[in-house]
């Protein structure tokens, strides 16, 4: 943008100048025509272009001075929080399941910390590992049996430190943790280690091996891995991982059972998928062993059976 510049000394001799000029011009015709008007005249278009010249020169300089200084910065516009549609707390709506889930977790994780006060930090129940409601069944249960022998469980992890520290407090029975894979075993032998617990429990390490089974071949944990197992008094199915195979956990209670005390409980985790319900299934129907098995109750997402009454 071009604007004027504000007023200088150059400026101001050129408007003496030309006053100069008009008021002689005007002196010169006053006294030629004897009339005083024409110094009159000269005297107000002088000081017309003065003012306006003066009026000028002062806008022109606050615009420059305008013009110097940096451009504010404007604020953005606040947002508009929109809520998002089809979102609702309505009973089976997805944002209710949700909140009973939370529910239920923190609701187990405080009945689980009032049971056995912990003084490190617990591996976080959850995804792959045991739910806390499930958590909560095991200790309750090893808490409350009329005796505890041993406790096997297939795929170690976060339940084998509660199911550890549920022992050590009541100071009795061990803990056979029979893992596949050897950096998870490590993991938690160190977490073991870190609460002082790894004197309730031995990890079994072994590779899964084809071997026969029901007129087919199953992957499972060799002979060597079930050796002086017995009596049994609770039985946790959550291992081996879906991926390795169709029904790959179903093993579990055939190849136990005549091991398990009359009283035993076995859970079995992950039921909220269609193979684990599928191995539920069967293991009611079939009558696995000398009796049939009945589920008990279930958590939110593990089943308990015991011998069929």
């Amino acid at each position: 943008m071009t604007t004027w510049p504000a007023l200088g000394r150059r400026t101001l001799l050129l408007c003496a100048g030309a006053i100069g000029v008009v008021l002689a011009l005007s002196v010169v015709a006053a006294l030629v025509w004897e009339d005083a008007a024409w110094l009159l005249g000269a005297l107000l278009l002088v000081s017309t272009g003065v003012s306006v010249v003066l009026a000028k020169s002062g806008h022109n300089a606050l615009q420059l001075m305008r013009e110097s200084l940096p451009t504010p910065v404007q604020a953005p516009a606040p947002t508009q929080v929109v809520p998002p549609t089809g979102l609702s707390y309505a009973p089976g709506e997805p944002l209710d399941m949700l909140r009973r889930d939370i529910q239920r977790d923190v609701s187990a994780l405080l009945s689980l910390h009032a049971l056995l006060p912990v003084t490190g930090s617990m591996p976080a129940p959850g995804g792959w590992a045991a739910t806390p409601e499930t958590l909560l069944v095991l200790v309750s249960r090893i808490m409350a049996a009329p005796r505890i022998d041993t406790v096997v469980e297939c795929g170690s992890g976060t339940s084998t430190a509660w199911i550890a520290l549920a022992l050590k407090k009541r100071g009795e029975g061990r803990l056979i943790s029979l893992e596949h894979d050897q950096n998870y075993a490590d993991s938690t032998r160190l977490k073991l280690e870190e609460l002082g617990l790894d004197g309730w429990v031995e990890i079994r390490v072994h590779d899964l091996v084809l071997q026969p089974f029901e007129a087919r071949s199953r992957l499972w944990f060799p002979s060597e891995a079930l050796a002086d197992i017995g009596p049994v008094s609770l039985l946790f199915v959550d291992g081996p991982p879906a991926h390795l195979g169709a029904e790959i956990r179903y093993p579990a209670l055939p190849l136990l059972t005549d091991r398990l005390t009359p009283d035993a409980w076995v859970i079995l985790d992950d039921i909220d998928r269609a193979e684990e319900q599928s191995i539920l299934a069967r293991w009611v129907a079939d009558g696995t062993g000398a009796a049939p098995f009945q589920v008990r109750f279930q958590t939110d997402r593990a089943a308990v059976l015991e011998h069929a009454r």
